[in-house]
């Protein structure tokens, strides 16, 4: 998935406390705008089946391991209203997709000892039970050194009590987005792998597609099984979003543009648009045409979603993942609650 043309900031939830003690976790990929206070989930109502927040707060800056709270968005407030309303909270730490940067870092065993000793620092400050790796195109003759460097991380943090995920794409042929990692190697470091199945047609596409049709998800758990991954390691990403794609009639070439569940929801009522359902894609699809333009979607809603979160029990994962908060429409949560209990 090439993250790197749609956003870097997350958060992450997991199912209830009973769920988190069996091992099977739910997790929600968030963002939080510079300053935003009105979208923060320790704020809200808790979430039916959460009990994870993992803010996206923290970037590695440089090659000397200096890390930053990039959108100043870091907050001890932030944490203790998450404990309050029995959250665990984890952040995320991003490479920033930087592969020079990134290659550099590898490199220095003290670049390196500095990053891991401010995150050490940084989940004391803010008193985090976890962190979520997030480190991604990266160049395939540094995959050793990676798998190192998550090492030094995950001993490091779980020596102090804390959780440490990282964040994975399906395996494919590219070298910057999926070649980079030895996934069996960094199961065996963290404590999970979060397998982000979506971008089956990413934003540079111009062909238009599926986000991530159910047998392309499919497929995409099986070959990270078949690369060594123990199922109960890894959790699967599914998208809260899904795609509008302005496909020119003539040419047939297509942009895309990212869309959430109300949205494609307020375009269906206001066209009269009859969706009709894809058995194979798992998806319900819709098109409508506009001056030389025809505009197609795959939709996500709970119906498609819990066909995806249902592969969580068929594969024995650990459990479920979703990119982003603020996309999905509320009753999704329900579903997903109701599909993960199901499972268990």
């Amino acid at each position: 998935m090439k993250k790197a043309v749609i956003a870097v900031f997350m958060v992450v939830l997991l199912w209830a406390n009973t769920a988190l003690a069996a091992g099977q976790l739910s997790v929600l990929w968030d963002w939080q705008a510079p300053g935003e206070k009105s979208g923060r989930l320790a704020e809200q109502p808790r979430l039916p089946g959460v009990n994870v927040l993992s803010p996206s707060w923290f970037i590695i800056a440089n090659e000397k391991g200096k890390i930053k709270d990039k959108k100043g968005n870091a907050s001890l407030d932030y944490v203790r209203q998450a404990h309050e309303r029995g959250y665990q909270v984890w952040a995320l730490i991003t490479n920033d997709f930087n592969p020079d940067m990134t290659k550099k870092l590898l490199a220095s065993p003290m670049g390196r000892e500095n990053a891991v000793r401010e995150m050490k620092s940084l989940a004391k400050k803010y008193q985090l039970d976890g962190i979520n790796i997030d480190f991604e195109n990266i160049h395939p003759e540094d995959r050793d050194r990676l798998t190192d460097f998550v090492g030094e991380i995950s001993r490091a943090l779980q020596a102090e009590g804390l959780t440490v995920s990282m964040d994975i794409t399906i395996p494919s042929s590219s070298g910057m987005w999926s070649r980079c990692y030895d996934r069996r190697a960094l199961a065996e470091q963290v404590d999970y792998l979060m397998l982000m199945a979506y971008d089956e047609h990413s934003a540079a596409s111009t062909v238009s597609g599926s986000v991530a049709s159910l047998g392309w998800v499919e497929k995409g758990i099986m070959a990270t099984l078949a690369e060594g991954v123990p199922p109960r390691k890894l959790l699967l990403g599914m998208p809260l979003y899904m795609r509008i794609w302005q496909e020119d009639i003539k040419t047939g070439k297509a942009k895309g543009k990212t869309l959430s569940m109300s949205q494609a929801e307020q375009m269906i009522a206001d066209r009269g648009l009859a969706p009709v359902w894809l058995p194979e894609a798992g998806q319900y699809y819709f098109e409508y045409a506009e001056g030389k333009s025809r505009y197609r979607v795959w939709q996500e809603n709970r119906r498609s979603l819990a066909l995806k979160a249902s592969l969580v029990s068929r594969y024995d994962l650990a459990g479920g993942a979703y990119w982003r908060s603020t996309l999905e429409t509320p009753d999704v949560w329900e579903t997903l609650a109701q599909v993960m209990a199901a499972g268990r």
